[in-house]
Parts: C-alpha cells; sequence; structure tokens
C-alpha cells in the first residue's frame, strides 16, 4: 500500500499546487509550455472540486451498451474556443518513458467521453502532468521534483466504440485457451509451478 499512498499524498500536492496558480489564471512553471499553446486553467474551482472527489459526478451509463463509467479527474484545461481538456497527473521516482502516454490514453479519452455526455465541448487533446524525482543522488529529505508536460491526442468515439466492443467480449461466449499465448499457457501450468 505505500507506493499508493506516496501516488496519492503525491496527488493532493499536485492539486494544490495547480489549484494555488489556477487562482491566478496561471499554470506552474514546470508547465508553463501550456499557456504558450493558448490552453488556459479550469477556473470553476467548485465544479472541478465535485469531479475529483465523487467518481458519480461525471458517471455515464449507457444500458444499450450495457457499461457504467465513472472516475474521478485530476485537472481540467481549457482550450481557446472553450472545450475542454482532460489532465492527469503521473508521479514516480523515473522521468517518464517516451511511449507512455499509450497507457493512460484510454483513461484520458474516457474522461473526454464522460465531459461530452454531460454537455461539454472536448478537445481531441489531453495531457499527462509527470513529476519524479530530480535527484537520486541528493540525500536530504527535501527531494526536488521534475516536472514534464506531455501531450495525448483522444478520441471521444474510438474510446465509446471500444468500450462497447469490450461489453461484447466480455458477454460473448468464452474463447478458449490459445497455445501461443503466454497467459494462457500460465493459466493452465499454474498448478505444476507451486
Amino acid at each position: 500500500m505505500l507506493p499508493l499512498r506516496l501516488n496519492s499524498a503525491m496527488d493532493g500536492v499536485l492539486k494544490s499546487r495547480y489549484d494555488k496558480y489556477r487562482s491566478k489564471k496561471a499554470f506552474p512553471p514546470e508547465a508553463k509550455e501550456l499557456k504558450k499553446e493558448g490552453i488556459k486553467p479550469f477556473t470553476d474551482l467548485e465544479k472541478l472540486e465535485l469531479w475529483r472527489s465523487k467518481s458519480s459526478s461525471l458517471e455515464v451509463k449507457d444500458e444499450k451498451a450495457g457499461y457504467v463509467l465513472r472516475g474521478k479527474i485530476d485537472d481540467v484545461l481549457v482550450e481557446k474556443d472553450g472545450r475542454l481538456i482532460p489532465a492527469d497527473y503521473k508521479s514516480s521516482g523515473d522521468p517518464p518513458k517516451p511511449d507512455k502516454q499509450k497507457y493512460y490514453r484510454d483513461q484520458l479519452a474516457a474522461y473526454g467521453l464522460m465531459f461530452a455526455r454531460h454537455g461539454f465541448e472536448v478537445s481531441d487533446r489531453a495531457y499527462l502532468l509527470h513529476y519524479y524525482v530530480a535527484d537520486w543522488n541528493d540525500p536530504s529529505l527535501e527531494v526536488r521534483f521534475a516536472g514534464e508536460v506531455d501531450l495525448v491526442r483522444i478520441n471521444v468515439r474510438a474510446i465509446e466504440r471500444k468500450l462497447r466492443e469490450m461489453v461484447r467480449f466480455l458477454n460473448g461466449p468464452y474463447p478458449g485457451s490459445n497455445d501461443k499465448c503466454e497467459k494462457c499457457a500460465y493459466y493452465e501450468d499454474r498448478e505444476k509451478i507451486t
């Protein structure tokens, strides 16, 4: 539980940091490139707090497709034209790998879908706001973090299709195992391993 608690604590620190700058309609220095892109902070802190704290606040129920989608977002940015941009804080000990965004694209697109279903116009971009330990060799307890802003292209229609496909697959017949699949081989041989 320790890493999860540290990430939760870091999320709290980052929310406070961004909110401090939000009150001045600005971004922290490490995220100044957002302003260069014409992006503004979302300033309705009451609404943002609701979206951050209550997973049902942006809930989407698609009874026809058979899913319920909910989640708590870390932050929201705004395009020049008012479209919402989902943003998520990520913290770790290491700088993000170049392909890290592929692991979070669906999460960010799902936030976009939730916004769209609640009547908001949504951008085709989202952001990961990475924070990681700047110097592993610093022995002090004053840990300094470096920050990186990572653009992630999202497609609300594509995540909607993907959710429907997932439900169809999960409700469909069991596909059986595949001899060439490592996960299937592990599952079938798991009793031999112990």
